[in-house]
């Protein structure tokens, strides 16, 4: 009686998961056994520059070339002062040298215990940032990779561990200056010091610095799901249906639909494909497959006076910001069917709620498996129809159409996100409802720092803020800042275990 009919969204569904899961590979054809690839960098014969095994190959390479030749600087520059950036400065009154700074990113991992950087846990900070950078490096951001692989060696830097490795790198030996040596160091007429406990005095601990109230709300980001069976209903007959009679998701007023058809908008009263969610009174949409392939689709409204669905013109093309036609190919449902997604030709999209309020309209668009307060998190990324100076940024949207942040790089936590620009420079931090946080900078406020970084600990995360040179601050979870304003990030980070 009604056809046979089936569903495709639970292969679909399952696929997606696997997807996001990184279990599928979508590649079938598996060609011959090649050059083995690096499993730091996938480099195939060569590592790539920020691939921890770059400098050794190189170093390998150039012993060889030159096995016959003087030494020179170049075949010694392990020891050579780190200079891929100047994020380090002096360390104990002495450059970072490259031996140091590799050891130390590839030595144990001081917060979870992992031998090596593949075996991190899901929770460590080391190894989130050390996934980052090679993310960074595949995709040839050397600048972000370089910066990300900093904050690694800062981190292990400032662990107990990090400072012993350093330590018995500049001295294996162990000793220490002699007596003589020291005193001979002495200012003439200085007194001399005693080296008895009972002249010993404790230095002075330093206070626990406080915690301030927090100065705007925090909403916490989580993982959500983009597709559900559950909830969205993707049905395909091989049969025409009649939009007449009732329906699993409610009844069309037929009076308005003749009046539409008189009307000459193109409405038909047939379908063989029908998508709908269970939210009452949201979005019904249908589909009429054509000879040719085509499909034609209509969106179906409830009207709250009525009680019944009203059916508009069908749907075949829209035109972009600049009037250029673009054709429909698509209409879905997304993220557990709160979402509804159509896609024309060209990448163009448009998104709605399941109720058909607009949030977002434009090129290079997704929704992201995210959900805040309820709400789902949409991305806008660089548009060719943007112009002038945000035609580079990325723009991210709740499901109400709110902008939540803005930049050229974003990167999302739990409680916060962190917007940059390419260059690294400039970086502003959000709340999940929009809302930054702004700085004195001499007369005026403003919410664009020098730099944002954020941490993990035994006591939950935390951001260090570089506001300008000399000038930092913490933040706990909640935007509570801790103590004051600070002249180092070591400063910050020791305010920080001082809690």
């Amino acid at each position: 009686m009604y056809g046979k009919r089936f569903t495709s969204l639970a292969a679909a569904l399952f696929l997606a998961f696997l997807f996001l899961s990184g279990q599928v590979d979508a590649q079938v054809y598996v060609p011959p056994v090649s050059a083995a690839a690096c499993a730091e960098c996938g480099g195939v014969g060569a590592h790539k520059p920020s691939c921890p095994h770059y400098r050794s190959s190189q170093e390998d390479s150039d012993s060889k070339s030159s096995s016959n030749k003087p030494v020179t600087r170049s075949s010694n520059r392990g020891d050579e002062p780190y200079s891929d950036s100047n994020f380090f400065g002096l360390i104990d009154g002495k450059p970072l040298t490259n031996k140091e700074y590799w050891t130390i990113l590839m030595d144990i991992c001081p917060y979870c215990g992992a031998s090596n950087n593949k075996s991190h846990k899901s929770d460590c900070t080391i190894g989130y940032a050390f996934n980052k950078w090679h993310e960074y490096s595949n995709s040839g951001m050397d600048k972000d990779a370089i910066r990300m692989r900093d904050n690694i060696v800062a981190l292990k830097l400032a662990s107990s561990r990090g400072k012993a490795t350093l330590a018995s790198m500049r001295n294996p030996s162990g000793s220490r200056p002699s007596a003589s040596a020291s005193s001979s160091q002495k200012p003439a007429g200085s007194a001399s010091s005693s080296t008895s406990l009972k002249d010993y005095t404790p230095a002075p601990e330093k206070k626990k610095p406080s915690v301030g109230n927090p100065i705007m709300p925090c909403p916490l980001m989580t993982q959500a799901p983009l597709f559900s069976g559950i909830n969205e209903h993707s049905i395909v007959y091989d049969k025409l249906q009649s939009i007449e009679g009732e329906h699993p998701w409610g009844t069309v007023d037929m009076n308005h639909f003749r009046r539409s058809q008189k009307g000459g908008w193109g409405v038909f009263a047939d379908y063989d494909i029908e998508r709908y969610t269970n939210t009452p009174k949201g979005v019904v949409v249908l589909g009429k497959r054509q000879q040719d392939g085509y499909i034609l689709w209509m969106t179906l409204m409830f009207d709250k006076d009525s009680g019944k669905y009203f059916a508009y013109e069908a749907e075949s093309e829209d035109e972009d910001r600049s009037g250029k036609k673009v054709a429909l190919k698509d209409i879905r449902f997304e993220s557990e069917g709160e979402v509804i997604v159509r896609e024309y030709s060209e990448g163009y999209k448009r998104v709605t709620d399941v109720f058909g309020k607009s949030i977002a309209s434009g090129y290079n668009i997704k929704v992201l498996p995210l959900k805040v307060d309820g709400h789902r998190i949409i991305a806008h990324g660089p548009d060719p129809q943007v112009k002038g100076s945000l035609a580079s940024h990325t723009f991210i949207y709740d499901d109400k159409g709110k902008q939540i942040a803005h930049g050229e790089v974003l990167e999302y936590y739990g409680d916060a996100v962190i917007a940059r620009d390419k260059k690294g420079t400039k970086a502003t931090i959000y709340n999940w409802n929009g809302q930054s946080i702004h700085f004195d900078m001499g007369g005026w406020q403003s919410d664009t720092m020098k730099d944002i970084r954020c941490y993990k600990s035994d006591r939950g995360p935390f951001y260090i803020i570089k506001i300008q040179e000399g000038r930092y601050a913490v933040f706990s979870r909640g935007f509570r800042q801790v103590g004051g304003t600070y002249s180092s990030e070591n400063e910050a980070h020791e305010a920080w275990k001082r809690l």
